[in-house]
Formats: structure tokens, sequence, C-alpha cells
């Protein structure tokens, strides 16, 4: 008896408290991926690295050439410090392929240095104009784990 008044008071707790149990049967199911959508901080392209494990954020000035990578977690809202000096990005622009070496920026700002920081930098006349291109990450190491030749499209990403 004491059970059944235990749980019938917790009951009407959540009902007071405005708790509402829901089933959704769409969700319900083991095997059915969650579908998520990630936004970009930088307004930029996202790169996943493995099953949501971290991304790249891919960021072009089209106008001065300038092509920024921003390191982020597997939401893509937090920055990720690389060890890496710097990040190099294979491009296809008008058939030809041509490797781009992003370089680590130190901000003192954030206190991010060379060797301890989640932004890559570089600039290229060949990027001048450019809207669009398909790339590949040559190699990156985020968190421990390395990746190698993760294939994306510019602006869409790979997600």
């Amino acid at each position: 008896m004491k059970k059944l008044t235990l749980f019938l008071i917790i009951m009407a707790g959540f009902c007071f408290s405005g708790y509402v149990f829901a089933v959704d049967e769409k969700s319900s199911s083991k095997h059915e991926k969650h579908e998520h959508e990630h936004h970009p901080p930088h307004k930029g392209t996202l790169v996943v690295m493995g099953d949501e494990f971290a991304h790249l954020e891919l960021v072009l000035d089209s106008e001065t050439g300038r092509l920024s990578a921003y390191a982020l977690d597997g939401e893509a809202e937090y920055a990720v410090r690389l060890k890496q000096a710097f990040i190099e990005i294979a491009v296809v622009l008008n058939n030809k392929t041509m490797i781009l070496k992003l370089n680590a920026i130190d901000n003192p700002l954030t206190g991010e240095t060379i060797g301890d920081t989640s932004e890559f930098t570089t600039q290229s006349p060949a990027l001048k104009g450019v809207k669009n291109f398909k790339g590949s990450v040559l190699a990156l190491d985020i968190r421990g784990k390395g990746f190698k030749d993760i294939v994306f499209s510019f602006p869409e990403g790979n997600e």
C-alpha cells in the first residue's frame, strides 16, 4: 500500500509540474540514425571528421583568395586546439589539383599559439573569384585521432 501511495504521489507531481510523457514512434527505433543540424560558427562550410567526431570549418574570402580553417568539436560548437603547424588541403580548380598549406595562427586574445591552436589560414591568388570547388583534407590529427583524405565539396561540405 505504501508503494502504491508513493507511486501516485510521484505521478501527481509530474502531472502538476507540466511534465508530459510522449513517445515518438519514428525515433523509437534503435536502428534509426539521429538526424540533426550543425551550424558553423563562422558561417563557413563544415567538413565532418569520422562519425561526428569533429569538424573542420572552411571559410573562403573569394575576393582576397584567403581560405581559413577552424577545428571544431563533434557538434561544431567549440574550438578544438590542434598541435599541427599546418593543414594541407588538395583543391581542384579548372581541372587542376593544387595543394594549399594552411598555416597555424596564434591568437593572443584566446591564448592560442602555433602548435596549440584551432585556426589555420592561407592566401592564394588561385582562390580569387572562386565560389565552389572539390577538395580533400590530406591529413588531420584531432584529439589524438588521425584522419586522411577526407573528401568534400565547397561550399556544400560533406555532411
